[in-house]
């Protein structure tokens, strides 16, 4: 975001305060004085910038001595450009109430606090617009559409960059298919590490049931045999004692399908071993079931 500063050089101290406040900031901004500038060179700069803060004097009812008119005529042309950039101007004046009644919806304010706390409001808007709108192009140069179906799509196909526009535009990590699937679930049934990964890091929710199978992210990624995932999801803090409709838990599965490795981790992690299923069997009982001498004797301990 590029900020404009606009007055005149009598404003020069005020102007050095901003600009102090600005780099602390660490914003963008350029400076123009009405006193030394030609019409063409302000057009160019306003054309550059995102926000103006504009310090008037002419418009505030200010005496003009002779030598200024000059810049009344830039300051005019200039204070119009503004109002024609809805939400895009701050005016900064002592004289707020003369002021407020020449530029009508955008904010006059007589504190340089007050013109910070706005400049920074700004700047989170037109950086979120900016980020919605390169998340349109993203998704729309890989014809998607720009909703809850095309983010599953774009999750079920394994499209990163993709799925990221989605999330960056304020979809939903909690979005799912007409079969109650969360993308979650999806991308932890596909295998797809970097998406787990992207996905967590927008807060996706650990232990979200996914309708069709009644399972946990967790107990998908013992399913799919993916250590890296389940690993990924422990570490994470997901629930690992949830237990499917026949009264599972992911321990449980792990040992039923002998996956050693996972149902190790899990009873390292603090898997609840005590649990039983619908059929009154415990990990125990099946690891002694399917001769597990290693997890036997692990559970035992």
């Amino acid at each position: 975001m590029k900020i404009l500063m606009l007055g005149r050089k009598k404003d020069a101290a005020l102007f050095s305060t901003f600009e102090k406040l600005f780099e602390l900031e660490r914003f963008d901004f350029d400076v123009v004085f009405f006193d030394d500038c030609e019409e063409d060179s302000i057009v160019v700069k306003l054309r550059e910038s995102d926000l103006f803060l504009l310090f008037p004097h002419s418009l505030a009812g200010v005496e003009l001595e002779p030598e200024e008119k000059d810049s009344f005529l830039l300051e005019a042309f200039t204070s119009g450009y503004i109002m024609s950039q809805a939400g895009k101007g701050i005016i900064f004046s002592r004289d707020k109430d003369s002021l407020n009644r020449v530029f009508g919806s955008e904010p006059v304010v007589s504190s340089i606090g007050r013109a910070i706390g706005l400049i920074r409001k700004r700047k989170e808007v037109l950086l979120s617009n900016k980020a919605m709108l390169d998340a349109r192009k993203v998704i729309s140069d890989a014809q998607l559409s720009f909703s809850g179906k095309g983010l599953f799509e774009a999750v079920e196909r394994g499209m990163y960059k993709e799925t990221q526009a989605f999330l960056a535009a304020g979809f939903s990590t909690e979005t799912e298919n007409g079969n109650g699937v969360p993308i979650l679930s999806v991308a932890v049934r596909n295998g797809n590490l970097g998406l787990c990964r992207l996905l967590m890091s927008y807060d996706a929710a650990l232990n979200i049931i996914a309708r069709d199978r009644v399972t946990s992210p967790m107990m998908d990624a013992v399913t799919a045999v993916n250590t890296e995932i389940a690993e990924l999801l422990i570490d994470a803090g997901a629930d690992l004692n949830y237990r499917n409709k026949n009264g599972q838990s992911a321990l449980i599965v792990a040992i039923g399908a002998r996956m050693e490795d996972i149902a190790f981790m899990l009873i390292e992690k603090g898997a609840d071993t005590s649990l039983k299923d619908s059929l009154g069997m415990s990990a125990y009982d099946y690891a002694k079931l399917f001769s597990l001498a290693g997890l036997k004797e692990k559970l035992e301990k």
